[in-house]
């Protein structure tokens, strides 16, 4: 049975009458698919370069999914050093300068990539409109641009490079509405290891002397139930609440509800939280390259928006955020 990607290029073939923008469309729904398993499921180590806001960063990273799940260790090769080890579910973060280790839940199930990943096929009532452009040749490889072009100003277009023989991301660019380019990931040198040592995810910093820290969920409690009267009442088009929990956090005395707004590409994140005090409540508006956040006070309660989204998104969904259950 076909699959909604699919359906949908059928329909811009009856629309468009063009076989060949039919052809174009289904290889670039074809080549995203296949990307998004290569990122998780292959076996890969190289270096990639990063440029978000001001910062340009350096990275190591190897990857496998095994029978032990999905294993990574990025290393960062300029600044700061640091190390992060992803462990199937659990993060390790690893701090020299500090002499910390900071381990908490992985949540996401894609890879470790600092790069815009969709976490599914894109179906009809997609907000994006995706094409294949020209072939670029990254560390060593030709790879085939998929260009991803937002239907309106709520979310960035996006260009991602990949090697057609394998599936694997190579490229990756964030474009805001006037064409610049506001974050980029690139790979300078890849390989595909057929098997990967368990010595490859062993840390390379972590020694004595070294104190370690776990967040998130405080030990011997588990999430609670979510209050529900929490709502988003003007969700932007073309994003879903995909999850909502509510958790203990080892970093503030109150449990923190988590809303998750996604449009399959783009995704949202809504932390709200009682405040301990008037003093401990604050508005303000953030960037960091794509990424944007803002903090609005909501009675007693502290709320904070943060995406790798057009700053208009995000203070939509904060504007939006209510409490609809009565007295809290």
């Amino acid at each position: 049975m076909p699959g909604p990607g699919l359906f949908r290029v059928v329909l811009a073939c009856s629309l468009l009458g063009s076989p060949v923008a039919w052809a174009e469309d289904h290889r670039a729904d074809l080549l995203l698919q296949r990307m998004i398993q290569a990122v998780e499921n292959l076996s890969y180590e190289g270096t990639f370069v990063y440029i978000h806001g001001q910062k340009t960063e350096t990275m190591q990273i190897v990857h496998t999914r095994d029978e032990r799940g999905q294993r990574e260790r990025l290393l960062s090769l300029t600044g700061e050093p640091r190390e992060v080890i992803r462990d199937d579910n659990i993060l390790t973060c690893i701090w020299p300068a500090s002499r910390s280790v900071v381990i908490e839940p992985r949540r996401s199930r894609l890879g470790g990539l600092p790069a815009a990943i969709p976490d599914r096929g894109f179906g009809p009532d997609s907000p994006y409109r995706f094409s294949l452009k020209d072939e670029q040749r990254i560390a060593g490889l030709p790879c085939r641009t998929v260009q991803i072009e937002p239907q309106d100003e709520l979310r960035y277009a996006h260009r991602l490079c990949i090697n057609e023989e394998s599936g694997m991301l190579l490229k990756s660019e964030m474009v805001d509405h006037e064409g610049s380019t506001i974050e980029q990931f690139m790979f300078t040198s890849i390989q595909f290891p057929v098997q990967v040592s368990d010595d490859r995810f062993q840390s390379v910093m972590k020694g004595e002397g070294f104190s370690t820290y776990r967040v998130d969920t405080q030990p011997g409690h588990s999430d609670l139930p979510p209050d529900p009267g929490w709502k988003v009442r003007d969700i932007p088009a073309g994003f879903h609440l995909t999850s909502v929990t509510k958790r203990p956090m080892a970093a503030n005395q109150n449990p923190v509800q988590h809303l998750v707004l996604s449009d399959g590409l783009a995704t949202v994140s809504v932390f709200i939280s009682q405040a301990r005090g008037p003093d401990d409540l604050y508005m303000g508006v953030t960037q960091s390259g794509a990424l944007h956040a803002m903090a609005v006070p909501s009675g007693d309660y502290q709320v904070t928006v943060v995406g790798e989204v057009p700053g208009a998104t995000v203070r939509m969904i904060a504007d939006s955020v209510t409490y609809e259950g009565g007295a809290q």
